[in-house]
């Protein structure tokens, strides 16, 4: 019978929540601290757990030296220090990206991470998705021809500015470092060129849609759009998100509903169409390959690893920079966006709407 691996929670917010839920649902977790700053967060945590010890000091999970695994899901202002405190006290480390606040720092978690034999990973969630998996084993397979051409369009109504962006950064940044990731996921190598347009939506201080084109080192050509700008006020919400990539002799493309993902294989000898659940971010398929790294000693190749998230992050930082250097137009005016935050208070449902406590 499997012992289980005993961890510390460090922050219970929007993300540290959905990482609870899903520790609480497998099984394989002993959540033996749950850490938050926040009263209204600690009181829910005893509410979700009533059998982890919940506490305001992060400090008693370090120094308990029977925690195996620390997560680290509070704002990333706080996580490098928290990073190189887990590595010092002999602990593996789960944590949301990005994995600091700045690249400098990031770099620091990074070298901390790569002088250890302890294992960590982040949250880059579409590498554990389904559908994703699934291309890349097409393109592997040579279906498609060589790579040529990486297409990714994400677009939803939410997080809208002012929701919780202080350290992760603008949209571009605190949710498209996610689609940055995998194209260079797909492309195997780094970025070479890039060119950045965006928008200043409801005159926000930064932009909120940013479109970026380019190359990678290969020679394989990318466009990335993300923004979270589509349709806030709108009677009945929607949103627009796909990959389409195009080989010299075939092509594969992914929409989804956020409920079910269809993915479409055109192929030199296969025609697959694959539909199934969407997956939401994934957080079951990271725990768990952390978990059967934790049991088996040996680190599981399609975690994450925070050169990863290291590396994505400041290609993310790098486009909205040159957006910067172009014209920047500001539309719309700061009153819509207060309408906007006000509706996303009500709202029951809706996209990446913030938990209520």
């Amino acid at each position: 019978m499997n012992t289980k691996i005993k961890v510390g929670l460090i922050g219970c917010g929007r993300m540290g929540r959905f990482y609870l839920e899903e520790m609480l649902k497998s099984g394989r977790w002993d959540i033996a601290y749950i850490c938050d700053l926040s009263p209204a967060s600690r009181e829910l945590a005893a509410q979700l757990s009533p059998e982890s010890k919940i506490t305001d000091n992060e400090q008693e999970i370090f120094e308990d030296e029977t925690v195996q695994v620390i997560g680290l899901f509070a704002l990333a202002d706080s996580r490098k220090e928290q990073i190189e405190k887990a590595f010092r006290y002999g602990k593996h480390i789960i944590s949301e990206k990005p994995i600091s606040d700045t690249v400098e720092r990031e770099r620091a978690a990074v070298k901390a991470a790569e002088s250890t034999r302890l294992f960590s990973t982040v949250n880059l969630y579409l590498r554990n998705s389904w559908y994703h998996k699934l291309i890349k084993d097409f393109i592997d397979q040579g279906e498609i021809g060589e790579l040529a051409i990486i297409r990714l369009c994400h677009l939803t109504p939410g997080l809208a500015p002012g929701e919780g962006h202080e350290y992760e950064g603008p949209s571009f940044h605190d949710c498209g470092m996610h689609y940055v990731d995998i194209a260079r996921w797909y492309a195997g190598c780094n970025f070479k060129t890039w060119n950045a347009q965006a928008v200043r939506m409801w005159n926000y201080k930064d932009p909120w849609w940013l479109q970026c084109h380019g190359t990678f080192e290969n020679g394989v050509v990318f466009d990335i759009t993300q923004g979270h700008v589509y349709g806030q006020l709108s009677k009945q919400q929607t949103h627009n998100s796909y990959i389409d990539i195009i080989g010299t002799e075939g092509i594969v493309r992914m929409t989804h509903d956020f409920k079910t993902a269809v993915v479409e294989l055109h192929g030199i000898t296969q025609t697959i169409r694959e539909e199934r659940p969407f997956g939401g971010k994934n957080i079951d398929v990271l725990c768990n390959l952390f978990a059967d790294s934790i049991d088996s000693g040996v680190r599981h190749p399609d975690l994450p690893t925070f050169r990863d998230a290291a590396m994505a992050s400041q290609s993310a930082w790098e486009f909205l920079e040159d957006s910067k250097n172009k014209d920047l137009p500001a539309i719309g005016e700061e009153k819509t966006l207060e309408k906007i935050l006000s509706r996303r208070r009500a709202m029951k449902n809706g996209y990446g709407l913030l938990k209520q406590l």
